[in-house]
C-alpha cells in the first residue's frame, strides 16, 4: 500500500490533469459571461481534476503491457510491475465515482453525468476499443478531453447550449493535430506496441498534412464565436494568430524536420489550447468587448 500510494501522483499524469482543469475552469468562466459563482468554478475545478487522474489511473492500469514496450513509458509504476495493475484500476474507478457524484450534487445532474461520460469515452471508446485496433483512435477517442469545457458550461447554465458544444469541438478537433506530432516523435515506440497511432502507419509526410488540414480548421473555428453572437473580433483574431504560429511551427514536419522542431510543434499545441481558452474566457470582461 505504502508503494502505491507513492506512486499514484505521477501515474496519474499531473501535467496533464492541469491542462485539463485549466480548459474546464475557462468553460465555466466564459459560460458564467466572466462572472461564475465562485462554489461552482471550484466544484468543476476539483471534480475534473480528481475524475482525469481517476480516468488516468484506470488507463495506465489498462496500458501496463504497451508501457512496458515503449521506451517513453516502460519505467512507469505499473509497466514495471512496481505496483499492481488492478490496484491502480481500483482506485481510478473510486476517484472517477467520487467526482460525478460530487459535481452532480454541487452543480447539477448534467455536470456529473457529462464528466461520467469523458471517463467512459477515455477508458472504453478509446483505450479498451480503439487505441490498439484503428488508427481513427485519437479521432475519435479523443473526444474524452474534449469534455471537460463543456461540463463547466453546463455546470453554470444546467443545459447543453452552442457555446458549449463550440468549446467541444473545438478541443475535439485540436486533439489529433496534437497527439499525431507526437507521433512523429514514437513512431518506433507505437510500431513496437503495435499501436496504429497515424504517425507509425503512415509516412511523415502524410501524417504531417493531416496535421496542416486540422490546424487550418481550427483557424476557421475561431471566427464561429463572432458570427454566431457568443464571442468577439478579439478571440477571432488572436486566435487566428496563434493558429498560424502553430501552422508556422509545424511547416516543416512531414519534409526533414528535425526531433527538436517536431518536439517544438507538439510543445506549442498545448501553450496553444491554453492561450485559445484564456483568451475565450477573458475576452468578456475586455472594455470593449460587446
Amino acid at each position: 500500500m505504502p508503494a502505491l500510494v507513492r506512486h499514484l501522483f505521477p501515474l496519474a499524469k499531473p501535467r496533464i490533469v492541469l491542462l485539463v482543469v485549466f480548459i474546464a475552469a475557462a468553460g465555466t468562466w466564459k459560460a458564467a459571461g466572466g462572472q461564475p459563482d465562485p462554489a461552482t468554478l471550484l466544484a468543476v475545478i476539483l471534480a475534473v481534476a480528481v475524475a482525469a487522474a481517476g480516468s488516468n489511473l484506470v488507463n495506465q492500469g489498462l496500458e501496463a503491457d504497451i508501457d512496458a514496450v515503449m521506451r517513453r513509458t516502460r519505467g512507469r509504476a505499473v509497466a514495471s510491475r512496481q505496483v499492481s495493475a488492478l490496484a491502480v484500476i481500483a482506485v481510478g474507478l473510486i476517484l472517477v465515482a467520487a467526482a460525478v457524484v460530487a459535481l452532480a450534487v454541487a452543480a447539477n445532474l448534467l455536470a456529473g453525468l457529462l464528466t461520467l461520460a469523458a471517463a467512459v469515452t477515455y477508458v472504453l471508446v478509446y483505450t479498451v476499443v480503439l487505441k490498439r485496433r484503428s488508427w481513427n483512435n485519437i479521432v475519435i477517442g479523443g473526444a474524452a478531453g474534449a469534455f471537460p469545457p463543456l461540463i463547466g458550461a453546463a455546470a453554470v447554465s444546467g443545459h447543453i447550449d452552442a457555446l458549449g458544444l463550440y468549446m467541444f469541438a473545438f478541443v475535439f478537433f485540436w486533439t489529433p493535430p496534437h497527439f499525431w506530432t507526437l507521433s512523429l516523435l514514437l513512431r518506433e515506440d507505437y510500431a513496437a506496441a503495435k499501436v496504429p497511432m497515424l504517425g507509425a502507419i503512415a509516412s511523415p509526410r502524410d501524417t504531417a498534412i493531416q496535421i496542416k488540414l486540422y490546424i487550418l480548421l481550427l483557424a476557421a473555428l475561431t471566427w464561429l464565436p463572432l458570427a454566431a453572437g457568443y464571442g468577439g473580433l478579439t478571440f477571432a483574431v488572436v486566435g487566428t494568430l496563434l493558429t498560424g504560429y502553430w501552422l508556422r511551427a509545424s511547416r516543416s514536419l512531414g519534409g526533414g524536420a528535425s526531433p527538436s522542431q517536431t518536439l517544438a510543434a507538439y510543445k506549442f499545441s498545448l501553450l496553444y489550447l491554453a492561450l485559445t481558452f484564456l483568451i475565450l474566457a477573458i475576452e468578456p470582461m475586455l472594455p470593449w468587448y460587446a
